[in-house]
């Protein structure tokens, strides 16, 4: 599977309660959440792109209108349907083209 704008997709994401990533000694040093279940979501791929450490992001449009972003590593293993959008072929060779300009590589 390779997600590229247009694309609808349904996807879960788990879900925590609780929890802080702060305490005395600044961030990453709190308590973690509690695990309390996966959230269903569903929409049509926005956007993508790659950050300066070469982490994947996505910005999916759900059906409420909201815009949701999520890391790649994040959204890839919850993807339950998917659906190509129109020109998918196309958006696929401009995505891995990003990709190179972007960081320098192709994939690894």
């Amino acid at each position: 599977m390779n997600l590229v704008i247009g694309d609808y997709i349904e996807f879960k994401l788990p879900q925590f309660e609780g929890g802080s990533f702060y305490s005395q000694r600044g961030w990453r040093g709190g308590s973690k959440g509690t695990y309390v279940g996966d959230k269903s979501f569903a929409g049509t791929v926005e956007n993508d792109w790659y950050d300066s450490n070469d982490r994947h992001w996505f910005s999916v449009r759900l059906g409420d209108g909201k815009l949701k972003r999520v890391q790649g590593k994040n959204l890839y293993p919850g993807v339950t349907e998917y659906a190509k959008g129109k020109g998918h072929e196309g958006a696929a060779d401009d995505k891995q083209f990003r990709k190179i300009v972007q960081t320098g590589g192709g994939a690894r």
